[in-house]
């Protein structure tokens, strides 16, 4: 796993998985074409992140991944068809979002600033037989310096129970269209 790689010890992890009763192929596929910004739960807890956030920036935004990248969302190659991996860097405990814009994979890679926090998120996927697909999320988040820690932290004892609703929100949509096309 290229997060496995990129961030082999991390302040927060966190992991979600789900049997898919369909091929490896069409999970692949559902995972490409799923759209999270429709999800119920995502809209409410995203819309409260977004509080302090610019609403015309979002609404400039029309794929996914172009959302993804107004939120400082850089997707990171991983050298495999089987492995999404994304990178953010910010001051995630803070009510204007708190992410730098900008940066390069490069850059997000090799980032180490003290008073800022950097997280990496990824789908994997992984073939059980012929129809069945192991379908997994996985977030780590670096934070550097003492301060920015106990920040994160009061930070992720409100934020990170809803993160995991909505990464399990994420596998459920991915797994009942990659099921609804098998």
């Amino acid at each position: 796993m290229k997060l496995e790689e990129l961030i082999p010890r991390a302040d927060v992890a966190a992991r979600y998985g789900t049997r898919v009763q369909a091929s490896l192929e069409q999970t692949r596929e559902a995972l490409r074409g799923a759209d999270f910004s429709q999800m119920p739960l995502t809209r409410v807890l995203m819309g409260l992140r977004k509080l302090g956030w610019s609403r015309r920036k979002a609404a400039q935004a029309g794929s996914q991944e172009e959302r993804l990248r107004a939120a400082g969302f850089i997707r990171i190659p991983t050298g495999s068809e089987d492995e999404v991996l994304l990178g953010v860097v910010g001051r995630f405990w803070r009510l204007d979002s708190g992410t730098l814009g900008g940066l390069t994979t490069e850059e997000i890679i090799a980032f180490e600033r003290d008073g800022y926090a950097k997280a990496m998120w990824n789908f994997t996927l992984e073939r059980e037989s012929d129809s069945v697909t192991r379908l997994a999320t996985e977030t780590r988040v670096v934070v550097y310096g003492s301060a920015a820690r106990r920040k994160f932290r009061a930070y992720w004892l409100l934020v990170g129970p809803f993160s995991g609703l909505i990464r399990r929100e994420m596998l459920r949509l991915v797994r009942r269209r990659a099921e609804a096309a098998g």
